[in-house]
């Protein structure tokens, strides 16, 4: 039998009630794509314990066909599934529309006290043991939508509990999204919305991802066409989960689950040179990126995240070498056209309460790239390097597979600003876990009970 919970989160110092009817899972399926067509974004779990994510609006009974579960180092295709009205949920149904990237976002509506959800809102529920679930929230800033930083004692921070999250339309380069732990919630970096009426409040806040534009070997559709619409048949699966502007670069991204503090990043210097590129200073849950063009797109690079927030600052840790392919997205075309790959450097003490602290020991890296047009993630570079397979499920064996996403992002060009590295690399602090380790580090975590 599927489980779910109801749960009532209502934000620090309210007494009003959340909207009715959300489900939140605690057991899902493997896949909930097939071989429908939708936008997808590939989440990856970093949160320390199974999660499970579903759209609020599914029938609680239906938890184990529509909700997606994620081992822990595991990432998952979860399909962006739109509606004409938010609420029906049924694949088939008359009113289904074929999503794009630009319908990531959360977009709530409120008739008469019944509120519906946009297919980019999420309930999730990550398990913290002993039967206990952790929903979305954040640390409180006051009233501010944004989080409170450089948090040293999670027991005493305050805690916005968000009644959902929200896949932003700040995924629509990198794809990913990612489930990590903070204290006792499933992290959010800021408060996208939140509303109050007749007794009722809700509040949606982000999950981390990066940021940049999208570009894809075709054209993403416009949105709103129904799934019986000449173009929206006219469009395959795939392609729907590459598309985006049609401007050829390749994205590196840098995203910090490290410590709560910005560390600048950099990628390695173009073949022939030694000018290595800045990314930027990349903040806590969050994620950065540059960018590059032409025949530089097929370069072997190197993913560096710095000790401190300036470029200047020394070399903290070094990723393995990401070499670009001539598969998915780029068959035909330069390796790693319409490609963006990603670093995400994490601490794996989950039950941490300092923040902005991490032993050495538990400074860890997961690397992903954009859906391909599967999955594409590993413990190791060999995950998202060179060719792959299509592929809509995740096995988390480290396998690469094809292209990205979709969005119809800016095309902008140029790359950004460059300066020389200094300090020495200490790549070797990260230690590479598969499954097989993940049960054992798991049976060593300490779980705290909401």
């Amino acid at each position: 039998m599927a489980k779910f919970l109801f749960v009532f989160w209502v934000a620090s110092g309210a007494t009003a009630a959340e909207p009715p009817n959300i489900a939140r899972c605690q057991t899902g399926a493997a896949d909930i794509l097939g071989k429908r067509k939708a936008a997808v974004v590939q989440v990856c779990n970093l949160f320390g314990g199974k999660c499970v994510m579903n759209h609020p609006a599914v029938a609680a009974a239906n938890c184990a066909t529509e909700a997606l579960e994620i081992k822990p180092l595991e990432c998952k295709l979860y399909p962006i599934f739109e509606f004409a009205d938010n609420k029906i949920r049924t694949a088939g149904d008359a009113s289904e529309e074929m999503s794009t990237p630009s319908d990531f976002r959360c977009n709530v509506a409120n008739s008469n006290g019944m509120y519906s959800w946009s297919g980019g809102c999420v309930s999730v529920q990550c398990d913290l043991g002993s039967s206990s679930f952790a929903g979305p929230g954040m640390t409180q800033s006051g009233t501010s939508s944004s989080r409170a930083t450089g948090v040293k004692d999670t027991t005493a921070a305050t805690f916005q509990n968000n009644t959902l999250a929200s896949i932003t339309s700040d995924a629509k380069q990198l794809k990913n999204v990612f489930l990590y732990r903070t204290g006792n919630y499933v992290a959010t970096y800021k408060r996208t919305s939140s509303g109050s009426s007749n007794g009722i409040s809700y509040s949606i806040g982000a999950l981390p991802t990066s940021d940049g534009n999208n570009y894809g070997p075709v054209a993403c559709p416009s949105q709103n066409l129904k799934l019986t619409d000449a173009k929206a048949t006219a469009m395959t699966a795939e392609n729907l989960r590459m598309c985006g502007s049609t401007g050829k670069w390749v994205y590196y991204n840098a995203i910090n689950l490290l410590v709560d503090a910005s560390h600048a990043a950099k990628f390695t210097a173009d073949a022939g040179t030694t000018t290595e590129k800045n990314i930027a200073a990349v903040p806590f849950l969050a994620g950065r990126s540059n960018y590059r063009s032409g025949t530089t797109m097929a370069d072997a690079r190197q993913v560096k995240l710095l000790s401190g927030s300036t470029a200047t600052s020394s070399v903290l840790h070094t990723s393995a070498v990401i070499t670009p392919g001539a598969t998915g997205a780029s068959k035909g075309e330069t390796a790693g056209t319409w490609r963006s790959y990603g670093v995400v450097f994490y601490c794996d003490d989950y039950a941490r309460t300092d923040l902005t602290a991490c032993k050495t020991e538990n400074h860890k890296m997961f690397y992903v790239a954009d859906p391909n047009p599967g999955t594409a993630f590993g413990t190791t570079s060999a995950g998202i390097s060179g060719a792959g397979t299509s592929s809509t499920g995740g096995t988390g064996s480290g396998t690469g597979s094809g292209a990205g996403t979709s969005s119809t992002g800016g095309t902008g060009s140029g790359t950004g600003s460059s300066t020389t590295s200094t300090g020495s690399s200490t790549s070797g602090a990260f230690v590479a876990r598969g499954a097989g380790a993940a049960g054992a580090a798991l049976a060593a975590t300490v779980f705290y009970a909401i």
